[in-house]
């Protein structure tokens, strides 16, 4: 693959990312006030410690996709 090829999927992919928080905040903030979760004042660790597993999670994954390629 191209130098150019690889950047363009690491931008879709950066954009979908940005995408998918925009859409969880959205949804996050819809179930408090449909009032199926708690207040966030109560949850908010919780919230913090799913995105930072999330973070983790994506970097292995990525970091494991890019051994596989290079062998």
């Amino acid at each position: 693959m191209t130098g150019n090829g690889k950047k363009d999927i690491e931008a879709r992919s950066g954009q979908m990312i940005g995408g998918l928080i925009v859409l969880g905040v959205g949804l996050l903030f819809l179930l408090v006030n449909m009032d199926i979760l708690p207040p966030l004042r109560d949850t908010w660790p919780f919230f913090m410690i799913i995105v930072g597993v999330a973070l983790i999670a994506g970097a292995l994954f990525r970091k494991k996709k890019r051994t596989e390629t290079e062998q």
